[in-house]
């Protein structure tokens, strides 16, 4: 069993950086936004999986969901973690019903977790310097 969350944690050196576009706003000092690799601080180690299905066809679906799901977490170069100085804002990030969550997700194919714990949302991608 793993002994580490799923979920990447923010990194302690602090580097932030503008997240909007707008040239005359002042950018409040708690609005942190960071960039670290994936997978610099993962466990090592291999992994045991025990699979069950009813017949071959389910085993089939059940070890290609996991290899795909395997390539995908491989594709997850970088980790973003954006914090803010409240909660506020995050029902205009979320969106009804999760809806910007699940478009970003649908264009960019990044991973983005909201903490209900602390005021960081976590975004899993493949970094690409514009």
């Amino acid at each position: 069993m793993p002994q580490k969350s799923a979920i990447p944690t923010r990194p302690s050196t602090e580097a932030t950086a503008r997240i909007d576009d707008v040239e005359d706003a002042q950018p409040s000092a708690e609005v942190q936004w960071q960039i670290a690799l994936n997978y610099e601080d993962a466990e090592e180690g291999e992994s045991e999986w025990t699979m069950k299905a009813r017949d071959q066809n389910g085993l089939d679906r059940a070890k290609k969901a996991i290899q795909e799901g395997i390539e995908r977490a491989q594709a997850m170069t970088h980790v973003g973690f954006l914090t803010l100085p409240d909660r506020s804002s995050f029902p205009r990030i979320v969106g009804t019903k999760g809806s910007n969550i699940a478009r970003l997700h649908e264009e960019t194919g990044a991973d983005i977790t909201v903490s209900r714990d602390n005021n960081t949302i976590v975004i899993l991608g493949m970094y690409l310097a514009i």
